[in-house]
Parts: C-alpha cells; sequence; structure tokens
C-alpha cells in the first residue's frame, strides 16, 4: 500500500535526492579520442598522467613541495639526463614551479594541478636529491625570468593556437627563447620537449593572459591581488597578441588578409565584383575579434576565460555561405591573374582546388574575368604600363571594383 508523505516532506526528499546527484556529478567523467575528461571546478576538464602534475602544500609552503614534485618529473624523464645535459633549462623549470605555487599563480587545482593530500606519490622522496641538485646548480634570478618567459610564450601560444606546446616546439618567441637560453641543442632535445609539455601547463591562463594585456578576462579579486606581483611581460610579448587572430577564427583571418592584399594589386580597380557579395559581415567581425580576442577563443566558454564568450559553432553556421562565397571568389581571382600578391595563401586547405567544381559554382564570374584578362594582356604585350591601362579599360564601374568595395567596407571600421 502507497504511503501518503506531507509536501515538506516530500520537498526534502527531493533536495537530498538533488544533492545526491550533484555529488554523482563531480565523480562524472568520460574519454575521447584517447583522452580522459573528469568534471571539477563545474565543467570538464582533462584529466593528464598525474606524473605531469604540479603537486603543491599551500599551507606548508616551508616544504617547498612544487619545486621537489617538479624534479621528480625532470628526475624520471629519460632516466633524468635532462638533469645533467640541461641544468640551466631545469633550474628554469624548478624556480618557476617554486614560484607558481608560493605566489598563487598555478592553474586551478584538479586540473594540471594537484594539492599534495589528492597526490598519488609524495615528491618528498626525492628531497635529498633535489636539495644536492640544488646546491650543485644553484637557482638564480636568470631562471626565475626565464621561467616567467617562458610561461608567457606558452600562453601566447595557447592563444593563437590552443596548444601551449604542440607535438614540437612551436612558437615565434617559445622557439626564441628557448635557443637564447639554453641553446641550439635544447632546441631540438625532445627530453626539453617532453619537460615544457607538463610545466607550461601548470602557470595560470587566466591571470597571464591578464598580466599579457588581453582584454575582459574573467578575473576575481583574489586572482588579481595574486598577479599583481607577476613580472610584467615585455612590450613585444605584450604586442604578440594581436599580430595573430585567437584560436578558432583563422578563416576570418585569412579572409581578411586575402582581400587586404588584393585590394593593394595594381589591377584591383579594373576587377569587378559580384553585386550580391557582402564585404561589410567580415571587417566588422575581424575588427570585433582583434578589439577583443579572448570572447572569440576556441576554448573560452569551456575554461571560463571571459564573461560572455562567442560560440564559434554558431558563428560559423551564421556566416558559412558567405564564407564559402568569399573563398572562391578570391580564389577565382588568384588563379586567373597573375602576380596578384596573394599566390601563396592558396596553400591554404580552406581555399578548394581549383577546378572545374570551383568554375562551375562561379561560371559567369569566371568567363567575365578571363575577358578582363585577355584585354589587359593586349595592352600589356604593348609596353603599357599599369596606370596607362587601369585608365584605358576602365569601364566607369569603378564604384563596383574590387579597390573601391574593398576599401569603403574596410573604411567602416578600420
Amino acid at each position: 500500500m502507497t504511503q501518503l508523505v506531507s509536501t515538506s516532506d516530500a520537498l526534502v526528499t527531493l533536495a537530498d535526492h538533488i544533492l545526491d546527484s550533484i555529488d554523482d556529478l563531480h565523480q562524472v567523467q568520460y574519454k575521447k579520442k584517447g583522452r580522459t575528461y573528469r568534471f571539477v571546478n563545474h565543467t570538464f576538464q582533462r584529466v593528464r598522467q598525474q606524473d605531469k602534475h604540479l603537486i603543491i602544500d599551500p599551507d606548508n609552503l616551508d616544504e617547498d613541495i612544487g619545486l621537489l614534485s617538479a624534479f621528480s618529473i625532470l628526475y624520471n624523464i629519460n632516466n633524468g639526463e635532462i638533469l645533467t645535459q640541461f641544468p640551466d633549462f631545469c633550474c628554469t623549470i624548478l624556480s618557476m614551479a617554486r614560484q607558481l605555487e608560493r605566489n598563487k599563480w598555478f592553474e586551478d587545482e584538479n586540473s594540471c594541478v594537484v594539492n599534495i593530500r589528492y597526490s598519488s606519490y609524495d615528491p618528498r622522496d626525492l628531497k635529498d636529491l633535489a636539495e644536492e641538485y640544488i646546491e650543485m646548480h644553484p637557482i638564480t634570478e636568470n631562471h626565475i625570468k626565464y621561467g616567467v618567459n617562458l610561461m608567457y610564450a606558452a600562453k601566447l601560444n595557447f592563444l593563437h593556437t590552443d596548444h601551449h606546446i604542440g607535438t614540437k616546439l612551436e612558437g615565434l618567441y617559445m622557439r626564441q627563447f628557448i635557443e637564447e637560453y639554453y641553446g641550439e641543442q635544447a632546441l631540438n632535445s625532445s627530453d626539453v620537449l617532453i619537460a615544457l609539455k607538463s610545466c607550461v601547463h601548470w602557470g595560470n591562463i587566466k591571470g597571464m593572459l591578464y598580466k599579457l594585456g588581453v582584454a575582459d578576462i574573467d578575473m576575481t579579486p583574489e586572482l588579481i591581488e595574486s598577479f599583481d606581483s607577476f613580472p610584467d611581460a615585455d612590450e613585444k610579448l605584450r604586442l604578440n597578441v594581436y599580430q595573430r587572430y585567437p584560436s578558432g577564427t583563422s578563416k576570418y583571418s585569412l579572409i581578411r588578409k586575402s582581400l587586404d592584399i588584393l585590394s593593394e594589386w595594381r589591377y584591383s580597380r579594373l576587377v569587378p565584383l559580384p553585386h550580391d557579395l557582402d564585404l561589410s559581415w567580415i571587417y566588422q567581425l575581424c575588427h570585433d575579434i582583434e578589439t577583443n580576442p579572448i570572447r572569440y577563443h576556441l576554448r573560452s566558454h569551456t575554461k571560463r576565460l571571459c564573461i560572455d564568450p562567442v560560440n564559434l559553432g554558431d558563428l560559423n553556421t551564421k556566416y558559412s555561405a558567405k564564407i564559402k562565397q568569399l573563398l572562391n571568389i578570391v580564389s577565382i581571382i588568384i588563379n586567373v591573374f597573375q602576380e596578384t600578391g596573394a599566390e601563396f595563401l592558396l596553400q591554404n586547405s580552406k581555399f578548394n582546388n581549383f577546378g572545374p567544381e570551383l568554375i562551375n559554382s562561379q561560371k559567369q564570374y569566371y568567363e567575365k574575368l578571363l575577358k578582363l584578362k585577355d584585354h589587359i594582356e593586349v595592352y600589356e604585350d604593348k609596353q603599357w604600363n599599369s596606370d596607362d591601362i587601369v585608365i584605358r579599360l576602365d569601364s566607369g564601374d569603378s564604384n563596383n571594383s574590387l579597390y573601391h568595395r574593398i576599401t569603403e567596407a574596410r573604411g567602416n571600421y578600420y
């Protein structure tokens, strides 16, 4: 026989059920492409091998657990050969671990940083060896400076490519710093690469992007206070933030770059554009991306990098037809005419191969450009200069020319 309960008892039971569900949720994990993701800190995060984690003990900083865990990682790379082969590099890693722990510059716990209470091993097991090593190779202020710059370089890589390092040592400044600080041999060392793949993830992404001058990072007051003491980035690193588009937006950068190059081409005033081709959206979008890159980063939502991230999937869906049309038009122009200055862009896989399918997608436009090309070549064969050819072949529809349309669209935002 079913027993009736009061409304208040039913609500209590329901609340208990919800709380139990939340507790269970913290244990949820799944695998994708060989990687494990676990629900921690209110989002799913990749679970990395714990032998690559920075182990910390914020309540007992005198124990130097961060440094000891870094030493343990280095000690276990290729039987510890890296410790003797690249001592300055290793001291940089050790100093980095120490500074991250002491100043609370580390990434959120449970991602690639773990409290010693939850560690699967005790890094203090190698304490004597670590102390002997540091006595032989003292940590200097230069090592701390090197570590800061490596962290900045890694976060710039993340901003632009979504990877801190990659399958090989990547990034202009990462490669530059490694070679400058530790020599060409370190640049090509697989052991150095393995060590970097572990340690550069330890630094707090939000805090370091904030110090690089990236706008609208979602910072807590506590994180701002912690990073007040983080060394300022060199101006060249801060400028590099805006020299490339954020990860996930390269197609928009490619389109804008191709249009800008074509607008400077000597015959851009003669080449017409289809009347239905809209250019204003790409310059408006690129202006928005350049103004606030973090909103458009591929991981902005999952890593809670800003308060109002853009959904790139929705953005791509919104503009997919316009993206395809622009890429096709640009590809046809570059393939029909020679020496536009944009030929190198066709190496990018986002452009379709030049062939019947591409031509048929814009057949009338393609044939129109072929006729224009023939007219230009007639006067080039007569040794006319490009300025005279432009004047001679001006159709009177200059407002629809490649040059005018791009200049007009760009002028609204730049």
